[in-house]
This record gives structure tokens, C-alpha cells and sequence, in this order.
């Protein structure tokens, strides 16, 4: 049965899941740091889902466009890499992750403005402010963050509007796409995009709205996201919608 109502609102974030990837090429270090900040969540009282790599080329874009915070180490051994250029890839698909850079030397704080690093975290000295700015950056994500709810009068579903993929028409009703599931809501499309274009969210085509940060490829008549979906577009408003995704995209 397809919900009736729907609204975007602020929540208290600590009531769902948030999405942390660690990036480090010392294993012995990720495992040590995960126990760390896996312990420094649970006395935050906050739920945390861990994603884990120990090379930047194994991170899907997914991942990426996913998260709500990002632990980077800087120096990639070997690598023709580093934490920045790793940074850029995430700032490309996801602008309001939380990025904290954990590094043994901080000889990269202006390249850190570049990318909107919230944190520096000096590897010696983490147990002494891990916690402390894990809070700060879930406190600055509740003032940003929106929350999408829908209800039928007798039960709600609510979720961040970020783990919105896209949104369809179909069979007189909008499906709503997450990666948990697909819901469906008794609504019209413009409707929705007229609050949602304002979230990040473009609309591709009569029967699409796509939320921008999941999108891989634009062209005329397709749009390709980052698990592969391939979407209808306009090709009538192609280049109205193509500018708004690369203002989105470059300077937003």
C-alpha cells in the first residue's frame, strides 16, 4: 500500500546508522583504528556502520556517495596517491561528508581547505580527541541534514533524504529507490521536485527525479548512476538540467 503524505524535516540523526569509511594502507593500524572508533560511537550512544580499505582503488563510488564521514590517512606508501587525491574522488560524488584527515605529520592543511576537510587528526594524539570531534561532526550534521518521512495516518517510515537514490513515476504513484528497498508514495513527481530540487535533486525526465550525488555519467538521453542504473533523460531539457548538475557538481 502506497503512502499518502510525505514531508522533509530534521531529526535527531543519532536514531539511524551513520555511514563511516576508514581508508589507511597500514592494516595493522585500520584494524586498531576501527576498534577505536567503533568503541568511540558506542559511548556517543550513536549506531555506526564501518566501511574499510586499505587502498583508495577497492573504494566503490558508491561507498563514496553514501557516507557520512571519512577517515583518510595522507601518505600512501608506494602509491601514486595520496589522502588528497583520495579526498577529491569523495568531494566529487559527496559534498557533505564529514572528512577527517589522520596522518602521522600535517604538512597538508592548505590542500585541506580544497577538498572541506572538517579535522586533523594526528595518529599519536587520536584517543585524546577522537571522540570529542566525532561529536562535533555528528553535531554539525544534524544542523545539515535533512530527513525524508512518509506516513499513511497509522504508520511513518523516515530516512535521510541522502539515501535516496532516485525517484520514479510508475503506475500512477512515485517509487521512492534507496538501497534498503523501494517505497511507494501516493504523490506527483513535480510535486516532489519542487521541494527536492533545492536537496540535490534533478529532474532528468518527466517520470525521473534523481538525487545528484549518486549520478556517474549525464548525457542527452541517459543517465548512468553509480550502481549502474540506467535512466531515461530528456533531451529537451537536457542542457537547462546538465548546467545544474555541473554548478551542483563544481561549485556547490
Amino acid at each position: 500500500m502506497a503512502m499518502t503524505e510525505w514531508q522533509i524535516r530534521r531529526t535527531n540523526i543519532g536514531q539511524n546508522s551513520i555511514r563511516v569509511v576508514l581508508c589507511d594502507d597500514d592494516a595493522d593500524f585500520l584494524n586498531i583504528f576501527r576498534a577505536e572508533i567503533i568503541e568511540a560511537f558506542e559511548k556517543l550512544n550513536l549506531k555506526s556502520e564501518l566501511f574499510t580499505f586499505n587502498s583508495a582503488e577497492y573504494i566503490p563510488e558508491s561507498i563514496f556517495a553514501s557516507c557520512d564521514m571519512a577517515f583518510l590517512d595522507i601518505d600512501f606508501e608506494g602509491e601514486d596517491y595520496n589522502g588528497i587525491d583520495i579526498a577529491r574522488r569523495l568531494r566529487g560524488v559527496n559534498k557533505k561528508a564529514m572528512l577527517f584527515f589522520v596522518t602521522n605529520f600535517i604538512d597538508y592543511a592548505p590542500a585541506g581547505y580544497e577538498v572541506q576537510a572538517f579535522r586533523y587528526i594526528l595518529k599519536r594524539n587520536r584517543n585524546n580527541v577522537l571522540e570529542r570531534y566525532i561529536l562535533q561532526a555528528v553535531e554539525q550534521m544534524a544542523e545539515d541534514r535533512e530527513f525524508f518521512s512518509m506516513s499513511d495516518g497509522d504508520s511513518v517510515i523516515e530516512f535521510p533524504l541522502d539515501d535516496v537514490s532516485y525517484m520514479e513515476v510508475y503506475d500512477h504513484e512515485v517509487l521512492v529507490h534507496r538501497k534498503e528497498g523501494t517505497h511507494s508514495l501516493n504523490a506527483s513527481l513535480s510535486s516532489l521536485a519542487d521541494q527536492l530540487e533545492k536537496c540535490g535533486f534533478l529532474r532528468i525526465h518527466n517520470s525521473y527525479l534523481v538525487n545528484m550525488r549518486y549520478i556517474g555519467k549525464y548525457r542527452s538521453r541517459e543517465c548512468i548512476l553509480l550502481d549502474g542504473t540506467v535512466l531515461p533523460a530528456s533531451e529537451r531539457s537536457y542542457s537547462a538540467q546538465k548546467q545544474k548538475y555541473m554548478l551542483w557538481k563544481g561549485f556547490r
